[in-house]
């Protein structure tokens, strides 16, 4: 009777096992499938979907190969292989996670220099865990403390990387900082697990512990990683001026808004500096477009750069023009994500629009509360 008792435990314990591996890949394979479906090689910053889709799967695998060990291993030498292999894992989820967020663009939040001495370190933790006799060595033991400190700097990452970020981008990360920190918790209990240094009247209570920590953090993380927003530059809305939409063949600008001025962002007739600039210079700019052979993406405008997105095949026409400050590298994609928003909304008005009269930037005024949504992030 008291066997049934504890195989019933055994199997409980695993189906939760199974639970978390199964959100997990899921989690994963849905971090990787949002990283490549906004994939551009600009946006750097995106790097970070990519980050946490390897951390949750490895950490899975290795907590996995943990559980299998621990209830169907019997064999020593393999049950002491199979404990490595799950540790390595798990730390080799920390090494890609450093691995990802350790570039340039987020030099500002973070001391790379400092995290490639903790990636490095941690690869010869794997060196010396392979080398090691025993999971229960004292090394082994210095190993699992060292790999807090690893956690710490994720950690501090989060936090830091949130308070550069506003609006819809932030509350998403706050979610991933909930989320990865339960993760974290439970992948500290799995190593102690491995190392059985828990009193083992005590174990029952750290696995259940530790597993369902595991469920609830993917859950958050889960809802923080749907539809994830592009991530762009930090302060990157600060370096937007102005955007029009030139219709090439009438020689006019359809559409146009000032970034200057958020609180009042509405679709408004050229004026004052603008107006010059574009009106004065607009027969120049289409004739440009028209008679060049190559597609011009970018003109620096005295201190100002001017990004230029063409319309699709069938609204060649159309030609979506941004100002702004600074080379940044998202302003082409910004430009470009305003272009297929505004032709799937007017297409049909867009294959008709050399036979519209009246005032065209009231009838294009709309748009600007999708431009607004495409700010929230």
């Amino acid at each position: 009777m008291r066997l049934q008792s504890y195989n019933a435990i055994q199997e409980v314990r695993f189906l939760l096992y199974l639970t978390a591996a199964i959100l997990g890949f899921q989690l994963a394979i849905y971090f990787f499938y949002r990283y490549y479906y906004i994939r551009d090689e600009s946006l750097q910053l995106n790097k970070i979907l990519l980050s946490y889709g390897f951390f949750f799967m490895l950490t899975i695998i290795g907590i996995l190969i943990s559980a299998i060990n621990r209830y169907f291993m019997s064999d020593p030498i393999l049950k002491k292989a199979f404990y490595k292999l799950g540790y390595i894992l798990i730390l080799l989820s920390l090494i890609t996670f450093l691995y990802f967020i350790l570039i340039d663009e987020f030099s500002k939040i973070i001391n790379i220099t400092i995290g490639r001495i903790i990636m490095v370190l941690n690869l010869i933790q794997i060196i010396i865990i392979l080398l090691i006799p025993s999971t229960i060595s004292p090394i082994f033991l210095f190993c699992t403390v060292f790999t807090i400190i690893n956690l710490i700097f994720i950690i501090l990452f989060q936090i830091r990387l949130i308070n550069t970020s506003t609006k819809n981008i932030k509350k998403r990360l706050i979610l991933f900082l909930v989320g990865g920190s339960l993760s974290f918790i439970s992948l500290d209990f799995s190593m102690y697990l491995i190392l059985n240094i828990y009193p083992s009247e005590y174990v029952d209570i750290f696995l259940f512990s530790s597993i369902t920590i595991l469920i609830v953090g993917i859950i958050i993380t889960s809802y923080g990683a749907y539809n994830f927003p592009a991530f762009y530059e930090f302060k990157w809305k600060n370096n937007l001026l102005k955007l029009l939409i030139i219709n090439q063949k009438k020689g006019n600008c359809i559409f146009s808004t000032d970034f200057t001025k958020p609180s009042e962002l509405k679709s408004e007739q050229l004026e004052g500096d603008f107006k010059n600039l574009f009106y004065g210079g607009i027969t120049a700019l289409s004739t440009i477009l028209k008679t060049s052979t190559e597609k011009i993406n970018k003109i620096k405008q005295g201190d100002l750069f001017i990004f230029l997105e063409h319309g699709s095949d069938i609204l060649y026409q159309i030609t979506y023009v941004l100002i702004a400050k600074n080379d940044l590298k998202s302003n082409q994609y910004f430009l470009n994500t305003i272009k297929e928003k505004f032709e799937a909304f007017y297409k049909e008005i867009l294959l008709s629009i050399d036979d519209l009269k009246g005032n065209e930037v009231e009838l294009f005024g709309s748009f600007d509360i999708i431009i607004k949504n495409i700010m929230l992030q």
